[in-house]
């Protein structure tokens, strides 16, 4: 009896305040309130994106599991698969009080019965979810990207690691997920007084969340509207036209078209077709929807064709004749001989042009002008032989101009494209000993963007952009401006300082040159018919690249005005033929409508 009163003493007296405290920190729970993300703008400060809060049904996973006549009603009014409900439940390793959630945005019919039937379903309650909403539907998607659920692996690496809980909506592409840091809010939290059952007897504490930051980006979307129409429609178009000397239409399964402001390589404008609708994955992409946008039939719309990369053509020539003239290869009295076929590599191994007639004596800007494979296949053999390729100085002009690397824009996945050496051939051909040796046929067959090489629309369009800053290089970019939730600007960005190539200002004047023939009396010149070219001067280059066992890669690329360029056009189209026929055309379109040119026909 002496030890009874002397421990209970100790506890009541002398320890009371300690158990007391510990008492009520067991008797009281938080959980998180979710905060919206950020909204997104164009250049313009038109709205893209918003966030939206929207009804959903969330449950206390400790209280439901278990509860059969819950799990019926839920599986029943909600549509749900009782498996994957229960699988949901048992894998929840969420804490007392916080929930999760199985259905999002659900009607106003449901969210009232669920209210009113509150007593009778324990665990279950109403929560706001904040969703995204897509002010111009599918325009700029693979530009924005989408939304969707953090996932358990995500939660174990270090960007998820702080701030985020399963169940928390992030950016999973595009603009979204490269800017998430500045696009997703700070939670919110609620702390409880609950009895010993669980029950909430009261709030203690309130913290509101704080929504995330607001987006600006370089795109004009009433120019992307124009620039994805354009490309639609011409795919369309182009769809109904045969291949010379077959019965088969062009195929096009997709195209994709860049446009810059070459003094800063701000994305005015990044297209890509097809293309899906981004709200499609807003709160959780349908089986039926995610098996449309994989099956191979669809020609994959959600992939970003402006960043994937292809085989150039010549439009790769701009590299080939700045290489030349480095390296003293050529200069602008050489003329070089087109009879229509090449047989530098010897009688057994003829090339031939694609003008069959040939183009007769050519000098550098009557080759560019023309796009004549023969002037270029010299220019590629003669930079062969230099130091017996030693120094693969067609290549290293290639980098010079970015190829082979990511140009570094804030969108995700992008493809750093091939350059193809000597040490690439040998790995990528190790299997087959006798294609790992670099030929003499293989950089003639890259100096006029054939072979091996891949290249992307923006890495074209960024190599075009270095000519036109006669050397500096701006790194593309679509983040533009971030501005807090009052309004007020924090941030702006930018691709960075340029980086000074130090390439010769006279060799970039003479392809310059070349690219205005283009335009005015070459392989473009068709396609600017009624275009006011006196007022509004005009660079181009037009390309066709062969591809084993698909119809021609149609390109061009394009700059106005010369003297002063306010924008650079790069058109690239799978299986659509020639590049002055089928891209040309669409920038043509663009142009007209930047340049407000009315009486073009």
């Amino acid at each position: 009896m002496a030890g009874l009163v002397v421990r209970l003493y100790f506890m009541q007296v002398m320890s009371g305040e300690l158990y007391a405290s510990q008492a009520q920190q067991s008797l009281l729970r938080s959980k998180s309130i979710p905060a919206p993300r950020g909204n997104i703008y164009d250049r313009n400060g038109k709205l893209l994106v918003k966030s939206i809060p929207s009804p959903s049904v969330a449950i206390d996973p400790r209280i439901v599991s278990g509860n059969e006549d819950v799990i019926n009603e839920l599986c029943e009014k909600l549509d749900l698969d009782r498996n994957e409900l229960l699988k949901k439940i048992s894998n929840s390793n969420i804490t007392y009080l916080e929930r999760i959630i199985i259905k999002r945005d659900i009607d106003y019919g449901t969210m009232i019965y669920f209210m009113e039937n509150k007593d009778r379903l324990p665990g279950v309650e109403i929560v706001d979810v904040f969703l995204r909403e897509y002010e111009y539907g599918s325009l700029a998607a693979h530009i924005l990207g989408y939304t969707g659920e953090v996932d358990e692996e995500r939660l174990k690496s270090s960007k998820y690691s702080i701030g985020y809980e399963g169940g928390d909506q992030i950016g999973l592409t595009g603009i979204e997920d490269v800017y998430e840091n500045v696009l997703k809010g700070t939670k919110g939290k609620i702390t409880y007084e609950v009895n010993p059952q669980g029950k909430p007897k009261n709030i203690v504490e309130k913290i509101p969340y704080i929504s995330g930051n607001d987006l600006y980006l370089t795109i004009d979307i009433d120019l992307q509207k124009v620039v994805e129409e354009t490309l639609a429609n011409s795919i369309a178009a182009i769809r109904q036209t045969k291949a010379p000397g077959t019965n088969d239409n062009y195929k096009v399964p997709g195209g994709a078209v860049v446009v810059l402001d070459p003094e800063s390589n701000e994305v005015l404008a990044m297209a890509s077709y097809p293309t899906y609708d981004p709200s499609v994955f807003t709160g959780g992409i349908s089986e039926i929807n995610w098996a449309y946008l994989n099956d191979p039939k669809n020609d994959f719309p959600l992939n970003n064709r402006a960043i994937m990369g292809y085989a150039p053509g010549s439009v790769f020539k701009l590299v080939t004749a700045y290489a030349a003239q480095s390296e003293d290869v050529i200069n602008t009295s050489r003329y070089i001989t087109c009879s229509g076929v090449w047989t530098g590599l010897g009688e057994d191994f003829p090339k031939f042009c694609w003008a069959k007639g040939g183009h007769g004596a050519l000098n550098l800007f009557g080759a560019i002008q023309n796009s004549c494979d023969i002037f270029f296949y010299e220019l590629g053999y003669e930079l062969f032989l230099k130091n017996k390729n030693a120094g693969e100085l067609l290549q290293k002009y290639a980098r010079i101009f970015g190829f082979g690397s990511k140009t570094g824009i804030d969108l995700p996945n992008e493809d750093a494209g091939i350059v193809p050496d000597k040490a690439w051939k040998k790995e990528y051909f190790k299997d087959q000993k006798q294609n790992t040796i670099w030929f003499p046929g293989d950089s003639v067959n890259m100096a006029i963007g054939q072979g091996d090489l891949l290249v992307s629309p923006l890495q074209m369009a960024e190599a075009y952009s270095i000519l036109v800053n006669r050397g500096l290089d701006f790194t593309p970019h679509i983040g533009k401006q971030v501005k807090d939730a009052s309004g007020e600007a924090f941030a702006e960005l930018s691709g960075g300082e340029p980086v000074n190539l130090e390439l010769n200002g006279q060799y970039m004047e003479n392809i310059e040159k070349g690219l205005g023939l283009v335009v005015s009396s070459g392989t473009a010149a068709a396609r600017f018919i009624g275009f006011p070219l006196k007022e509004i001067p005009v660079a181009g280059k037009t390309g066709t690249a062969e591809v084993a066992g698909k119809q021609n890669l149609a390109w061009f690329c394009t700059y106005a005005p010369i003297d002063k360029p306010k924008y650079l056009i790069v058109v690239m189209l799978e299986q659509a033929g020639g590049g002055s026929v089928s891209a040309a055309p669409i920038a043509v379109k663009i142009y007209d409508y930047l340049f407000n040119v009315t009486n073009n026909n």
